[in-house]
């Protein structure tokens, strides 16, 4: 017959499993097994910002494109519309993937705090 604590442990164990594929899902991006969160995020944190550096510099090329031709208002116009999206969209990507590995890391920490009884 089981006691009590291991019948507890097969559910806890069980439901921790079913919720690290929830999680898989959520942080598809994220490789729980490789490296430490912090280090992954470091690295999508740096993309982004050399992200935004290259599109922010071709938009500046075209503003000063259209500047040449004394329309700098239309380069302006031309380079929010195609470079703006982009970067907003990543750097939302990027608070989205922080926010999501932050929630994993303290549902991470309860398990631990529940199992290590």
């Amino acid at each position: 017959m089981q006691s009590q604590g291991t019948q507890e442990d097969y559910v806890t164990d069980a439901e921790w499993s079913a919720r690290l594929q929830y999680w898989r899902r959520k942080l598809r991006r994220l490789r729980f097994e490789a490296e430490p969160l912090d280090t992954q995020l470091a690295r999508y944190r740096r993309v982004t910002w050399a992200l935004t550096a290259i599109l922010l510099a071709i938009a500046m090329m075209f503003v000063a494109l259209f500047s040449a031709f004394w329309r700098p208002d239309v380069g302006v116009v031309l380079a929010l519309i195609l470079f703006a999206p982009v970067i907003a969209v990543a750097w939302f990507d990027d608070r989205l993937l922080r926010r999501r590995a932050a929630q994993y890391a303290r549902e991470l920490a309860e398990h631990h705090r529940r199992t290590a009884r």
